[in-house]
């Protein structure tokens, strides 16, 4: 009936063998399925995983400085020559 109202979905999982057993040992006490144990794991992890992984990300880096800007867009660019070569060996038309 539980599940009957519930909509879900169902994803494969691999778990590594060790962690079979330490899922298997909370199942066994609460009396939760393996299932529910991932589940309510997930649902009570994932704010911190969230938490953990935003902070390694820069949201929004502040521009550089319009000094710093031109001082290093200023100069000549080193790969011209090289990017005007390869330009040139492209096709102009197509070959019909």
């Amino acid at each position: 009936m539980y599940d009957f109202f519930m909509k879900h979905r169902t994803y494969p999982l691999a778990l590594p063998k060790d962690f079979c057993a330490e899922v298997r040992n909370p199942a066994g006490k609460t009396g939760l399925s393996i299932a529910e144990i991932i589940l309510q794991s997930s649902k009570l992890g994932l704010p911190l995983l969230l938490e953990q992984l935003g902070r390694s990300r820069i949201p929004n880096a502040p521009p550089l400085p319009a000094k710093i800007a031109r001082a290093l867009y200023a100069g000549a660019d080193d790969y011209a020559e090289g990017i005007n070569r390869f330009m040139a060996a492209q096709t102009k038309t197509v070959q019909e």
